[in-house]
């Protein structure tokens, strides 16, 4: 699929590594997951390589079984893209900070003074969204306004996720979303960022490390180590957004529909951005793929079985609402600033 608007082509980071705080489905890591006889990251590199938007594909997971796994599914390491397999790290943060660098390499293999590379960007893609399409892709990257923000996070609304739901006897996903004033979203784990502009990026492997927390001690304690003391107003929307959440399981949307109100998109994309030091964005795109992640091993029975349709499903989807010729010049919805540039790595 052809870039649109002429933008610029960026290197891809798909995330496959089983670090700290990683989840496994049946003992296994989710980017070996088998569908019709192929693993999850298969699927997910053969998107990336049509995406025109796309330079280089960098990987980074257990080296060694990544390397079976691409030899045995006969993957071309070199066309139409270039794959970079790297060895994992620690944990998730560590993983795409050494692997941003790695991208960074000259032609002699030596990392570049990382000055010169501030304001360069990378697609992040995870490894457990088998339905993710390259139209999807394209879309994300040609929408994404990276004059403006150092960071845009990729969403879905519910609606659109309806059609993945359990149907009479038909197995399904129903996800967990995220309430805001203006709807519910699904973060669908795409994310294009400038890692040199973020200055508190070690906060990512803590929020990812929490993800699936429910112990509401340890919510308020996971607040607490990201807004401190000085930044208490930000509690009112945090806690709003927990709540939402708990409320939502109870199927008690009326207490919904009460507390989204008090995060209005704007706002927490404002909070996100004075945590993180950066400026940062949440972006609504039309597709649903990328956000159909498998979280457990009731959703991945529900993919093995489901697969084939929902893939059809996807190749015919047709909802695509133009892209308005002026994006880069739309004001930033986060206020800039007031968020300072960050003045040296970490």
């Amino acid at each position: 699929m052809a870039p649109l608007n002429g933008q610029r082509k960026y290197d891809a980071i798909l995330v496959a590594g089983e670090g700290k705080s990683s989840y496994k489905v049946h003992r296994q890591n989710k980017a070996f997951l088998t569908i019709n006889g192929k693993c999850l990251i298969h699927y997910i590199v053969n998107a990336l390589q049509k995406v025109e938007s796309v330079k280089d594909i960098y990987i980074v997971g257990q080296k060694e079984k990544l390397d079976q796994v691409f030899l045995s599914e006969r993957i071309d390491m070199e066309s139409p893209k270039r794959i970079h397999i790297i060895e994992q790290r620690s944990n998730l943060y560590e993983n795409v900070w050494h692997t941003f660098l790695q991208s960074l390499k000259d032609e002699y293999g030596e990392v570049p003074n990382t000055d010169t590379h501030r304001d360069r960007a990378v697609l992040i893609v995870p490894c457990d969204a088998p339905l993710i399409t390259p139209r999807e892709v394209e879309h994300f990257i040609s929408t994404a306004d990276m004059e403006n923000y150092d960071h845009v996070l990729g969403m879905v609304s519910r609606e659109k996720l309806k059609h993945f739901y359990p149907q009479e006897k038909k197995q399904g996903i129903k996800m967990a979303y995220l309430h805001i004033k203006e709807d519910s979203f699904r973060v669908n784990n795409l994310h294009l960022v400038k890692p040199l502009r973020i200055e508190n990026r070690e906060y990512i492997q803590k929020m990812y490390q929490y993800r699936y927390q429910r112990n509401f001690k340890n919510l308020i304690l996971l607040g607490l180590s990201l807004f401190g003391k000085d930044e208490i107003r930000h509690y009112k929307h945090y806690i709003g957004l927990q709540l939402c959440l708990f409320f939502a399981s109870l199927k008690l949307d009326f207490l919904v529909d009460y507390f989204r109100k008090l995060n209005p998109k704007t706002e927490l994309e404002k909070i996100i951005s004075t945590i993180m030091k950066t400026r940062f964005m949440a972006l609504e795109v039309p597709y649903p793929g990328a956000a159909l992640d498998i979280d457990n091993a009731k959703d991945y029975e529900a993919m093995k079985i489901r697969f084939d349709d929902w893939w059809e499903y996807l190749q015919e989807y047709k909802e695509s609402p133009p892209i308005p010729n002026n994006y880069n010049e739309v004001p930033p919805t986060a206020s800039t600033e007031n968020v300072a540039r960050p003045s040296h790595t970490h």
